[in-house]
């Protein structure tokens, strides 16, 4: 027969944690920002452009993957390199299967780690629906129980702050509740300015960003606290 110490406790291993965590499909954990990248840079390249680290930096970190793409063009001199292909042949890259996540050993441990304390975990993506579906089936993402927050369609910066409150409301809790797990500026400003708690976790292509306001900044996934995320999540 339990006791009452042991139904209190294994009561409190199967609720519903009152946090949630958010991550980016295209972040630092998923490793999804490098695969745009080299997604993008083997694309260009049979058009004769020669895409690098600085001129996606400076053109591709803020707007949707596919919104990003005429600047990109412009930027690498692409006249005549059709913009609504080169749209096209990244979504067929990326629903195809071709291009793939190569998440950080640490997502694993975070996911692990959600799922032993219930704590649900969203991934937000300006990827159009199909591709930022055949981008999550094929990661380690849905087997570990994370579901997926379509963001495509915001104008200017994505994820909007638009997205981030809807992704709260999705969750049915309100934002300082929700843990927004972000890599690039603009993320953390829109995410902080309807009142999500942010950890920011730069990757290659951000670490000079600002992420002025997050509660804690880390230069890379390797210096991800996770311990320390967990143990905000008490008031």
């Amino acid at each position: 027969m339990s006791t009452k110490d042991e139904k209190k406790a294994d009561a409190g291993a199967h609720a519903i944690s009152p946090y949630a965590v958010i991550i980016e499909l295209e972040g630092s954990l998923t490793g999804g920002r490098r695969m745009l990248f080299d997604t993008l840079k083997k694309l260009l390249k049979k058009e004769k452009l020669n895409l690098n680290e600085a001129t996606f930096i400076r053109q591709a970190l803020g707007p949707a993957p596919l919104d990003a793409i005429p600047e990109l063009i412009s930027a690498l001199d692409g006249e005549g390199v059709s913009t609504d292909k080169m749209q096209a042949a990244l979504l067929e890259a990326l629903t195809s299967g071709e291009a793939e996540l190569s998440p950080a050993p640490m997502l694993r441990k975070l996911l692990d780690a959600a799922k032993k304390r219930n704590l649900p975990v969203v991934a937000i993506s300006c990827l159009p629906p199909e591709a930022a579906e055949a981008v999550l089936k094929k990661s380690i993402l849905v087997d570990l129980g994370v579901t997926l927050h379509d963001a495509c369609g915001t104008a200017g910066s994505c994820p909007s702050k638009k997205e981030w409150q809807a992704v709260c409301h999705g969750l049915s809790r309100m934002p300082h509740r929700c843990f927004a797990l972000v890599s690039t500026g603009a993320a953390c400003h829109a995410a902080l300015s309807v009142d999500l708690r942010v950890i920011a976790i730069a990757d290659e292509f951000t670490t000079a960003q600002d992420f002025g306001g997050a509660e804690a900044v880390a230069e890379s996934v390797a210096e991800f606290d996770l311990d320390d995320l967990f143990a905000r999540m008490t008031n």
